[in-house]
């Protein structure tokens, strides 16, 4: 008889910590107070459920193709009959932040065992179990919607945030309990200084000793008198009454302005830069900033993802030949000026198409005869072939000293091509002293003259 036990969050003997403390290591979304947290789990989780996913093979997205449109529906459009696709992946991602394990069930078309809906299981309805002697995984459901039933590996998408058996994960936020709880006690530091009455704006000394009753009716009157509309105005005072006001402590001032360390310590749990959360980074541009969030943070959520899509969603054969990515086209937007100084130098480059450059600024494709055509630079030629390619600058076969200076003279004088020109500076140069250049165009004025203009007789000297 098979038996099998659950699994917790690091291993079966929880010995890393015991995550079933009376003591909460996290909050549900539902009661999730801390704002550093929840804006990393909304900027990561919107991050991943607004990028499209792509099925891609060679470099090519096949998601579109005919044979994929399923998959295409159910990760970009709609899973199921209740979500769309964008909350469908952002709920995953939030319950992946917060709890460590998302789960969602696979169902399958009875006749081709395609996948035909995915449907957002609770991580608190998923109880992980494991054979001792097989090794073998099922996974126990409760969704208060149905008797409690059993699915295999293979119908259930499973992803796991941090995890030491391959098997389940750990939030991040079990690692910041001590840096939640700072956070806590400054917080209400700062509260019960702004909210406390000892702090008060100003103090009024009044000669005596004055009731309390006295003390609140002169407090009363003073602010009638000194309020609302009636403030700037000239103050008349007793002779022995002095009025000072109170300032606040600078030094809480620095605290409420430096109180960013618990922030750091969140943003360096999730693995997301600073900037994220709100904090400036002096030293890093946008587009470098953008480019190292991608790179070095939503690369790992999206590979957690992706991973699990490729071995539940698609087939043995075609998980060898294709696989999902996601498109961060979106995140990798560049301001105006410098998206349309790229296009125009990819357009040149000949790597994009009339119709493609169009697109990345914004213009519809036109559809003459030249549209999708693309173009090349023809100015550009290998340096050894320089003299054969460059028009009306080098003749094929002319013979040229270490200066660059053709040494047959003779064959442009015969054949009038090349680069040479030879200059006169003779008496038959314009009153202005202009040189005057020999060419094809003023040949006959030069110094030889062509036997063909006498009809072949030359004179005898």
């Amino acid at each position: 008889m098979t038996f099998f036990r659950p699994l917790t969050a690091f291993n079966d003997s929880g010995s890393f910590i015991d995550f079933n403390d009376s003591n909460p290591r996290y909050v549900p979304i539902d009661k999730l107070r801390n704002s550093d947290v929840f804006t990393a789990v909304n900027v990561i989780s919107n991050d991943i459920a607004t990028n499209p996913i792509k099925l891609e093979s060679d470099n090519v997205n096949h998601i579109t193709d005919d044979n994929f449109s399923d998959l295409n529906y159910l990760l970009n459009v709609k899973p199921n009959d209740y979500v769309s696709a964008r909350d469908f992946k952002y709920a995953l991602c939030a319950n992946l932040l917060l709890t460590g394990n998302a789960y969602a069930r696979i169902l399958r078309s009875h006749r081709r065992n395609k996948p035909m809906a995915l449907i957002l299981l609770r991580p608190s309805w998923v109880d992980v179990e494991v054979e001792d002697l097989t090794g073998q995984i099922r996974y126990y459901i409760q969704d208060n919607t149905h008797d409690p039933y059993y699915l295999d590996p293979e119908d259930i998408i499973h992803v796991k945030m941090l995890t030491t058996n391959g098997m389940i994960g750990a939030s991040p936020l079990y690692s910041l309990v001590d840096e939640l709880s700072m956070q806590r006690q400054g917080n209400k530091l700062l509260n019960d200084f702004f909210g406390s009455g000892i702090n008060g704006s100003a103090i009024l000394k009044l000669p005596g000793d004055p009731t309390p009753d006295s003390r609140d009716n002169v407090r009363k009157k003073w602010l009638e008198a000194n309020t609302g509309n009636k403030t700037h105005r000239v103050m008349v005072l007793g002779s022995r009454e002095e009025y000072t006001p109170v300032e606040i402590d600078t030094s809480i001032l620095k605290i409420v302005n430096s109180n960013d360390y618990t922030t750091k310590q969140i943003a360096k749990a999730f693995g997301i830069p600073v900037s994220r959360l709100g904090l400036e980074n002096a030293h890093t541009s946008l587009p470098q900033s953008n480019l190292d969030y991608i790179q070095n943070s939503l690369d790992h959520y999206f590979n957690r993802f992706t991973s699990e899509f490729n071995i539940k969603l698609l087939s043995f054969q075609q998980a060898k030949k294709y696989h999902f990515e996601f498109d961060v086209s979106r995140l990798m937007e560049l301001d105006t000026e410098t998206n349309m100084k790229q296009t125009l130098d990819w357009y040149k480059s000949g790597l994009l198409d009339d119709n493609e450059a169009r697109r990345r600024l914004g213009y519809a494709p036109h559809k003459d005869v030249m549209s999708g055509t693309r173009v090349i630079m023809s100015n550009f030629v290998p340096i050894e072939n320089i003299r054969e390619n460059f028009p009306n600058n080098v003749i094929k076969g002319n013979q040229y000293d270490d200066n660059g200076k053709p040494t047959d003279e003779d064959h442009f004088e015969q054949t009038g091509q090349g680069n040479v020109v030879k200059v006169k500076t003779g008496k038959g140069n314009d009153t202005n002293g202009d040189q005057k250049l020999n060419s094809d165009a003023d040949r006959g004025s030069g110094d030889k003259k062509d036997p063909r203009d006498s009809g072949g007789i030359q004179s005898k000297k």
